[in-house]
């Protein structure tokens, strides 16, 4: 492993101490832990980016299949044409 020396304000320091004593774990762990995500959080794709957000809307389907007229033929590609989208009834 290579050895990495940064500069980091006091504050942080000492809540990096206390964090890796109340996981049990050494500061090079939790720093080596947290760099990692950081680095690692550029390269995950969208999916995995909003999984922490997953559930934070209470009403609404749980599923968009479920809405009504999901999968229609006059649905499919709205909007990739560039073209207006037509609907055969005013939007709710």
């Amino acid at each position: 492993m290579k050895t990495f020396t940064a500069k980091i304000p006091a504050t942080l320091a000492k809540k990096l101490k206390a964090t890796a004593k109340r996981k049990g774990s050494s500061v090079s762990d939790l720093a080596r832990a947290a760099l990692e995500r950081e680095v690692d959080e550029d390269a995950t794709d969208f999916a995995t980016a909003a999984a922490r957000y997953r559930g934070m809307i209470k009403d609404g389907p749980t599923n968009l299949s479920t809405r009504e007229g999901y999968g229609r033929e006059d649905h499919r590609g709205c909007g990739s044409s560039g073209g207006p989208i037509q609907r055969d009834r005013p939007m709710a």
